[in-house]
């Protein structure tokens, strides 16, 4: 493959993930978004604990939400890093899953229901098993991995589910950085200092 060639794959997937983006920024339902920040607004007024989890991708996804609650002064975890506080009624738990059937998040959304705390799915399949137990569900619209080998994209796999949203739980941090009042500097206070 000539350079050329390379830098035509290149801007066309960057564009075609640029465009996955922006349409869901358009299709997003603002009413599960709005749903979703008022629980997690619930349970950090509450001084309960926000959970995140994914696998795989999602789980870096997750993550990287996790550091920004923190960020925000909400107390926030991703299970099954070495510190993961204990799970109880009054906490919620995010769910990032594009398929809403994977195997190790299913696990982890029966046993918070069966807990009684409040849980938030991120999907591309609302009607899945973890979408029908699910308190808020949130639709990203993208290739998740049960779609991946009949769905031909530049961008490999699923990455045209994980950037929207990871676009979208950032946009909900800008919102809940709004709401809380919360400014650079005191993210900036938050931040790791010994990294």
């Amino acid at each position: 493959m000539k350079n050329d060639d390379f830098k035509g794959r290149f801007s066309d997937t960057m564009l075609e993930i640029a465009k996955q983006v922006k349409e869901n920024a358009n299709l997003i339902n603002i009413k599960e978004i709005l749903d979703a920040i008022s629980l997690i607004l619930q349970i950090h007024e509450a001084k309960n604990i926000t959970f995140i989890y994914g696998a795989g991708r999602s789980g870096f996804i997750g993550r990287s939400f996790a550091q920004r609650l923190m960020h925000l002064g909400i107390k926030s975890c991703f299970i099954s890093d070495a510190v993961t506080y204990q799970y109880k009624e009054q906490d919620l738990l995010i769910l990032i899953s594009g398929s809403g059937e994977t195997t190790s998040t299913v696990a982890i959304a029966n046993k918070a229901k069966s807990i009684g705390g409040k849980l938030i799915l991120l999907t591309n399949n609302p009607k899945s098993t973890i979408g029908k137990i699910s308190d808020t569900v949130i639709r990203v619209k993208g290739k998740s991995k049960n779609l991946a080998l009949s769905q031909e994209t530049l961008a490999p796999y699923t990455s045209l589910f994980d950037i929207p949203t990871l676009a979208v739980l950032d946009s909900i941090g800008g919102v809940l950085m709004n709401k809380l009042g919360v400014t650079e500097a005191d993210i900036d206070n938050r931040h790791a200092s010994i990294e």
